[in-house]
């Protein structure tokens, strides 16, 4: 289950990456820059800790694209929010390095990335057409595949933190791109 959540959670990437070049998502650079940082951070930290999961190898790899895309197509704003979700980041880098406790970074990451999400679900709140719906139910299923693949004797922080921000983020956005629509 850990390699195919990696794999979905890439493959999720090919739908909104045509979207952004077709015009139909808008993406936040901020976001995508603070995600694709904050998922590095964390991908080497649980490494350190003998915990990569397949899903945050293939966030990594495709946050980076949608970064550089979000650059050239998205809509640049910065605020309070992308600088808390900024210094949060850069607060776990430097964490880690005074302490050589790599479960900081995880959790100064991962709670850098939620903050970070905060700009792309307020956007797609206020404008659910402007996000590919395809993507976020890709990225929610391979969620549903992370933590399937977390053995029950592995249920630690450093193993569930990431899979269950994840999926706290992607639940959020699956719900305002698929049920936001119809509300009145």
């Amino acid at each position: 289950m850990n390699i195919v959540s990696g794999i979905l959670f890439f493959v999720a990437f090919l739908p909104y990456v045509w979207a952004i070049l077709h015009g139909q998502t808008v993406p936040s650079p901020v976001s995508w820059f603070i995600w694709a940082s904050t998922d590095t951070l964390t991908l080497m930290a649980m490494r350190k800790e003998d915990a990569t999961r397949g899903q945050l190898t293939g966030a990594v790899a495709g946050a980076w694209l949608i970064t550089l895309l979000a650059i050239m197509f998205g809509k640049p704003t910065i605020g309070l929010i992308e600088w808390a979700s900024i210094i949060g980041a850069c607060a776990g880098i430097v964490l880690w390095k005074r302490t050589g406790n790599p479960v900081t970074a995880i959790v100064c990451s991962q709670a850098a990335v939620f903050i970070g999400a905060i700009p792309t679900i307020v956007g797609a709140y206020a404008y659910p057409s402007q996000e590919d719906p395809l993507a976020w139910i890709i990225w929610f299923l391979s969620c549903v595949c992370a933590l399937l693949a977390i053995r029950k004797e592995r249920w630690t922080l450093v193993n569930a933190l990431q899979p269950l921000t994840f999926t706290a983020i992607e639940t959020i956005m699956v719900i305002l791109v698929f049920i936001r629509p119809s509300m009145p």
